[in-house]
C-alpha cells in the first residue's frame, strides 16, 4: 500500500477553512480531519510523529544544545561569520563531511559562541525504524533519499519551492512511502502574521499545490493512503523582549537566546543569582521547572540549559540567535500547548481516526 505523507510546516488547525483551503477542508470532511495536539517543542516534532513518542522520551527538544565537542568549533566558520548565508553553507559542508544526515543552519549564532553549541539531532528522519524495510522517496532539504534495495542519497543545493519539492519527490515511482516537508506557510506566517494578506495568499497557494499532487498520487495509486499534517499553529506577537538590555555584562555565564526560550549555564552561583533576580521581575517570562517539563513532555536536561526561561504566548525574545537586525517576526510558535497552536491531521486511511490526537499517537495509524 503506497503512502503519501506531507508535513505542511506551520499550518494550524484553526487555518483550515472552506474559504482559504477548500481542497484540504473538503478532503478532510470527506475522509478524516483531526486536531493535532502539538508539543511544546521545535526539532522533536517530526521525530515524535514517526517514532510514536514524546520529546521527553526521545530526548529531542530544542534545535541546539550545549556541547563540549561542537562541530561548529571551527576557525573558518568564525572567520566567515560576516556572511550568514556563506557560513551556513560552510557549516552544512562540515556536517556532511562528518557523515551527518541532519543538517542545521547556523542562523545568527554569534561567532564567539559557535564553539559551545551543536545541533541536538545528528541523524535524518529516514534513518528511523519507520522507514527501514520499506522502499521510499524522502525529501527534506537538502537531502533527497530514495531506497529500493539500497539507499541512494542526493544533495539538492537549491532551496526549492513547495511545488518543486513535491514534483521531485514524486518522480520516483512504485515506492511504499513518499515523504516531504513544505515550508512556505511557516515562513510566511512568521514574517507577516496570521491575518495578513500574504498569509491568506500562502494558504490559497499551498491548497492548490496539495490538490494537484494528491490527485496525481491517487490517479497513479487508486488505493493509496494520503496523510497530510501540520505540526503546529501560530500566535501573533504583541510584544518583544530585548534580553540584551537586561542581561548583566559578565564572563561567568553562557546563554543561548531563541525566539521563545532562553537557556543559561553558569560558572558561578553569583551569576546564577543575578540572572534569576533580573528575569524573575518580568512577569511574562517563566522558568521551566521539572513539573512544567513533565506536564509538557519535554526533556529536563542540562544540555538544554541549567536554567531555561520561556515566554508566554504572544511574547518574543528579540534580537535572538536566529534573528538580528530590524526585521522581527510577526507570529511565532513554540509556546506551551494552547488550542491556537494545534496542528491538524487529514487522511483517507480507512481506519477509525479520533477527532483529537497527540502527535505521537499518529504512529499507531501509519
Amino acid at each position: 500500500m503506497e503512502k503519501l505523507i506531507i508535513c505542511i510546516d506551520g499550518l494550524g488547525y484553526d487555518l483550515i477553512s472552506k474559504e482559504n483551503t477548500p481542497f484540504l477542508y473538503d478532503f478532510g470532511i470527506k475522509n478524516n480531519l483531526s486536531v493535532l495536539k502539538t508539543f511544546f517543542a521545535f526539532t522533536g516534532v517530526e521525530y515524535g510523529f514517526f517514532m510514536g513518542n514524546t520529546p521527553q522520551e526521545n530526548g529531542i527538544w530544542l534545535e541546539f544544545s550545549k556541547s563540549a565537542n561542537s562541530i561548529f568549533n571551527n576557525s573558518i566558520l568564525r572567520f566567515f561569520s560576516f556572511n550568514k548565508k556563506l557560513r551556513t553553507y560552510l557549516g552544512a559542508i562540515f556536517q556532511f563531511l562528518n557523515k551527518r544526515t541532519y543538517i542545521s543552519a547556523l542562523h545568527n549564532i554569534p561567532k564567539e559562541k559557535l564553539k559551545y553549541f551543536d545541533s541536538s539531532v545528528k541523524d535524518g528522519l529516514w534513518k528511523l525504524p519507520y522507514f527501514q524495510n520499506k522502499s521510499f522517496s524522502f525529501y527534506k532539504w537538502p537531502f533527497l533519499v530514495t531506497k529500493e534495495k539500497r539507499e541512494k542519497k542526493k544533495i539538492i543545493f537549491k532551496y526549492e519551492s513547495d511545488e518543486e519539492r513535491l514534483e521531485r519527490l514524486m518522480k520516483e515511482k512504485n515506492k511504499e512511502v513518499y515523504y516531504t516537508q513544505l515550508m512556505s506557510v511557516d515562513k510566511t506566517l512568521h514574517k507577516f502574521g496570521k491575518q495578513s494578506t500574504q498569509a491568506k495568499n500562502a494558504l490559497i497557494n499551498i491548497d492548490k499545490i496539495i490538490r494537484k499532487y494528491v490527485n496525481k498520487f491517487l490517479e497513479e495509486n487508486s488505493d493509496g493512503e494520503v496523510i497530510i499534517w501540520g505540526d503546529h499553529g501560530f500566535a501573533n506577537i504583541q510584544d518583544y523582549i530585548n534580553l540584551g538590555k537586561i542581561l548583566p555584562d559578565r564572563k561567568d555565564y553562557l546563554f543561548f537566546i531563541a525566539g521563545t526560550t532562553a537557556s543559561f549555564w553558569f560558572d558561578s552561583e553569583d551569576a546564577k543569582k543575578e540572572i534569576l533576580e533580573k528575569l524573575s521581575k518580568i512577569k511574562e517570562i517563566k522558568i521551566l521547572d521539572k513539573k512544567t517539563a513533565r506536564k509538557y513532555k519535554i526533556p529536563f536536561d542540562e544540555k538544554y540549559g541549567e536554567i531555561v526561561f520561556y515566554v508566554e504566548k504572544g511574547k518574543y525574545f528579540f534580537p535572538n540567535f536566529y534573528q538580528r537586525g530590524k526585521e522581527k517576526f510577526r507570529a511565532m510558535h513554540g509556546y506551551p500547548d494552547d488550542n491556537e497552536l494545534n496542528g491538524f491531521l487529514i487522511t483517507n486511511i480507512k481506519k477509525r481516526v479520533n477527532k483529537s490526537l497527540k502527535i505521537n499517537e499518529i504512529r499507531e495509524i501509519l
